[in-house]
């Protein structure tokens, strides 16, 4: 069983932002539908997992634009994961629009079991025949953002709905870039060249719950903190402009 999927994608109005490029949030959204449906291919599903008492828990995002597609226009998604560690992997994204890779990034997946919380070895669920590229994109440590966000601007104040929330029964992970990028105007976002965005998901949020977020301006971009009522992360983010 080769280990990749590669898909046509189209760039849709309702993945645009106010300037008609593909936006941020979109663009993990892209990247997160591409993980799950090429994780039922390779019989590492939802319901699959589901039936091994187990769910896919996302740790970490980096995600590395070059330039963002417009509306209409023609492009290849492509996804593969590296060969797993015992309880962590990498999961790999590029997206091309002709020759021109327009963005790239990465996702650190861990496997758990719901009623323990306790992670599982991914390596004894992967399907022994899977064939795996070793093809290695979106090279770098994932960023290293602290959670003490006392002396930022606090941007927004978010409430969880239940458009929010995902089979786990929390708050989707690509919903808090949709939501921090929500947090910012339209002018102040067409004024940014993002470069790279980078999510470290800390803790589960629920429905009902109000998350803030907070901003902290930093020499190349700005530190993102969505935070829950007792001040903890529920997710941290690094921005390069």
């Amino acid at each position: 069983m080769e280990n990749k999927l590669d898909k046509k994608a189209k760039i849709l109005i309702s993945m645009c932002d106010s300037e008609g490029q593909l936006s941020v949030p979109a663009l993990f959204s892209l990247f997160m539908d591409l993980a799950s449906e090429h994780g039922t291919m390779i019989r590492l599903g939802s319901e699959e997992l589901a039936e091994k008492g187990l769910i896919w828990l996302t740790v970490k995002t980096k995600i590395r634009i070059h330039s963002r597609p417009g509306l209409m226009e023609e492009c290849v998604a492509e996804t593969w994961p590296e060969k797993p560690g015992r309880v962590r992997c990498n999961r790999f994204y590029r997206l091309r629009c002709g020759d021109a890779i327009c963005a790239e990034g990465k996702t650190e997946w861990a496997m758990i079991r719901p009623e323990t919380g306790k992670l599982a070895a991914i390596e004894e669920v992967y399907p022994a025949d899977l064939v795996h590229h070793e093809e290695v994109i979106c090279e770098g440590a994932y960023a290293r953002v602290g959670e003490d966000f006392a002396d930022a601007e606090v941007l927004d104040r978010y409430r969880v709905r239940s458009t929010d929330i995902d089979l786990a029964h929390h708050m989707n992970n690509a919903l808090y870039i949709r939501a921090f990028f929500g947090a910012m105007s339209c002018a102040e976002l067409a004024k940014l060249t993002i470069r790279e965005v980078d999510v470290v998901f800390r803790s589960p949020s629920f429905e009902g719950e109000e998350l803030t977020i907070c901003r902290r301006k930093t020499e190349e971009g700005f530190d993102i903190g969505i935070l829950h009522a007792d001040g903890k992360a529920a997710a941290v983010a690094r921005v390069l402009c």
